[in-house]
């Protein structure tokens, strides 16, 4: 009998176990076969939707309702290749990391960064990849306030090669210092305009894709404050 009792408890342990097993792999299963998850990875046709799902991300990431955070599958899936929607030049600041503020995790976007968010020959290179190789849809110049690199610029800071770097930031200053969080913030949009302005002159293979609409070029601007980015559009 108690040899009976024995089996039937190792019975009811190991269904409790299973069952354990399989409600902690249930969230992961799920999120594979979520939609929204994979629509993120495969709708992308045109420079529209590829804004769509930008604008889609930084309201997710606003809302606290990220979906793609599953590093480990999306490792998996772009491990033989890539085709990121879009490329984003954003500023080096540490507190602006396009990949999670639009909520596009590994292998959605090409990302390239650079105090001041300019353009040099090894940036437009690197668009030019993007866009005519790997078939990007879409470019994102992403200034943001407070900007640290404008502020040099305002300030004539000096600094190694610091120096050459915010004086290519001077054309975008306006405004006057009487108040200067306007003033930086009005020169950091400007300097995301010339900055658009300056690639479409500079790289005749990405003005031939804008033209031809196969690609479209927009300005951002993100928020510190509040996380939220604004298409200057």
């Amino acid at each position: 009998m108690l040899s009976i009792k024995l089996i039937f408890l190792a019975v009811i342990s190991t269904v409790v176990v299973t069952t354990y097993a399989q409600a902690q792999r249930t969230p992961n299963a799920a999120l594979k076969s979520n939609p929204k998850v994979e629509a993120a990875h495969t709708a992308i046709h045109t420079p529209e939707d590829a804004l769509a799902e930008l604008r889609e991300g930084n309201l997710r990431f606003l809302d606290g309702k990220p979906i793609n955070t599953d590093y480990l599958d999306q490792i998996e899936r772009t491990k033989s290749d890539q085709h990121p929607h879009s490329v984003i030049l954003s500023c080096l600041d540490s507190r602006i990391p396009p990949e999670i503020i639009f909520d596009q995790g590994i292998g959605n976007i090409f990302v390239a960064r650079v105090a001041g968010n300019i353009e040099d020959p090894n940036i437009l290179g690197s668009m030019e990849f993007a866009t005519k190789v790997k078939g990007t849809k879409l470019i994102v110049v992403m200034g943001h306030n407070k900007c640290g690199a404008v502020k040099g610029a305002v300030d004539n800071a000096e600094l190694g090669n610091l120096t050459q770097l915010v004086d290519q930031l001077k054309p975008a200053i306006t405004g006057d210092k009487s108040n200067p969080d306007l003033m930086l913030t009005e020169s950091a949009k400007k300097n995301v305009e010339l900055t658009i302005a300056d690639i479409l002159k500079s790289s005749p293979v990405i003005a031939d894709l804008v033209k031809n609409d196969e690609v479209k070029i927009v300005g951002a601007f993100y928020d510190l404050s509040s996380g939220k980015v604004m298409f200057m559009e």
